[in-house]
């Protein structure tokens, strides 16, 4: 681990510490999107952040145009790429790594990672969770509380437990 990598691992708390000073909706969603831009991995115009919302590694994340991220959404591990108008709601989960089981335990296995893709345009509604490997197409809406294990179709709805096609948009 480099230089730049421990000064950014120490400094990116004390951002998002700092950017829960400010809870207002207009003034605190952009700058939290600001002050967080230079520890991404990449990161297009106009990010809004509510407040609550947390990154586990940033430098594996790129954000394209104008994406918003929810009230108290995690994203997780691993490289996670949000492309142009994407909307996640409030309480989501985005990993990109899971645990591997090591003997009897999962506890000391250790970390699986695969990329995440989410599409131009989609919205993922509250409390959705998009597991590792996903690529989520264009264009979809993601129903409250679904469960997505699988790559996605275009321009449609998904719901569910683990998430399926409910229909075309």
């Amino acid at each position: 681990m480099n230089l730049g990598t421990k000064v950014k691992k120490i400094i990116f708390p004390i951002v998002e510490f700092i950017s829960h000073c400010f809870p207002d909706y207009g003034f605190g969603i952009r700058l939290r999107g600001l002050l967080v831009q230079p520890f991404l991995k990449s990161c297009g115009r106009n990010l809004r952040i509510n407040i609550g919302a947390h990154c586990y590694n940033p430098g594996g994340l790129a954000v394209g145009n104008n994406v918003y991220i929810g009230f108290h959404s995690y994203i997780g591990n691993g490289n996670i790429t949000l492309e142009d108008e994407v909307v996640i709601g409030p309480f989501c989960s985005i990993t990109a790594g899971n645990h591997t089981r090591k003997e009897t335990s999962f506890r000391f296995g250790e970390y699986e990672f695969k990329d995440i893709r989410i599409g131009k345009g989609t919205w993922l509604a509250s409390h959705c969770s998009v597991m590792p490997g996903v690529r989520i197409a264009e264009g979809n809406i993601i129903a409250a509380g679904a469960v997505v294990t699988k790559d996605t179709e275009p321009n449609a709805l998904y719901a569910g437990v683990p998430a399926k096609k409910i229909k075309k948009l």
